[in-house]
């Protein structure tokens, strides 16, 4: 069984300069994992940044891990569902 502290939020900050082949990166997710940072700093989950998740097309890209959910589109205005849902997973 998994305890809270082998859970993660992991935020997939990977760039790619060219503008033709999208990148979580190039759409801001290095300021979605500071406001998560910030809002599970009271948590017992740690939150990383990650390379690539190979969804570069549904990014920016949130996985919970081990086993849980991925969040696609990820963004400031949709953090207080994310956050709801990385606190029921450290829950669980």
């Amino acid at each position: 069984m998994n305890t809270v502290s082998e859970k993660k939020v992991l935020v997939c900050t990977n760039f790619r300069a060219n503008p033709n082949h999208p990148s979580c990166g190039a759409r801001d997710s290095d300021k979605l994992f500071i406001a998560l940072s910030e809002e599970l700093k009271d948590t017992p989950i740690s939150t990383e940044k990650s390379p690539c998740m190979g969804l570069c097309h549904m990014g920016p890209n949130v996985r919970l891990v081990p086993n849980g959910k991925c969040f696609n589109e990820a963004s400031l205005e949709k953090l207080a569902l994310i956050t709801k849902e990385i606190k029921a997973f450290i829950a669980c």
